[in-house]
């Protein structure tokens, strides 16, 4: 699964990259990545309380390559690590 870049989408609506993450910061209130990091973790949230997935798994399975990196964010976002809030929410 390849990561979904502002550049990938820009270029499906044949815009510029800028031209697009203006107009999706314009109209959403957020930017591209702020709005797509959001989607990806509440698709975790969802996996870490539905699934038996590990966390290295769910991290790919919502499009992290780096599992470190997802628990990291995960820990920014949430307060607690994804294995705390698996237990936590059960």
């Amino acid at each position: 699964q390849a990561p979904l870049s502002a550049r990938d989408v820009a270029g499906q609506v044949f815009i510029s990259p800028s031209y697009f993450k203006h107009l999706f910061k314009k109209e959403s209130g957020y930017s591209f990545t702020d709005y797509i990091t959001s989607i990806r973790l509440q698709k975790a949230r969802d996996l870490l309380l539905h699934s038996e997935l590990t966390i290295t798994n769910i991290a790919f399975e919502v499009g992290y390559q780096d599992s470190n990196y997802f628990s990291t964010l995960f820990k920014k976002t949430e307060g607690v690590t994804p294995s705390h809030y698996r237990k936590n929410h059960q």
